[in-house]
């Protein structure tokens, strides 16, 4: 085979990952509004929201959510089994705050 020959194959191997990863980064994006639908209908009856639950509500990372916990702005709620979670007013005051 040709060195052009192999060239076109890397290119359309190239070309195949391109597209799988965009096909992955718009299903997470599905993803990420479907957990801040399901978080803002929680948030709406008072109930608590996980980690990532209130970060993609508020349009943050997870790790954003851990260094206002460090700051203080963010108080996570009493040990739940090793699940995190944080009261509605306090992920809702936020939000209000932005």
């Amino acid at each position: 085979m040709s060195v052009d020959g192999m060239g076109g194959i890397r290119e359309l191997v190239t070309q195949l990952r391109l597209e799988r990863l965009e096909s992955e980064v718009r299903e997470l994006r599905e993803l990420k509004k479907d957990v801040a639908a399901e978080a803002a209908s929680k948030l709406e009856r008072g109930q608590p929201v996980s980690r990532p639950e209130a970060a993609a509500f508020l349009g943050v990372s997870t790790k954003k959510l851990q260094r206002m916990e460090a700051q203080g702005k963010l108080q996570r709620l009493p040990e739940m089994g090793g699940s995190v979670l944080y009261a509605a007013r306090d992920v809702l005051r936020l939000a209000s705050a932005r």
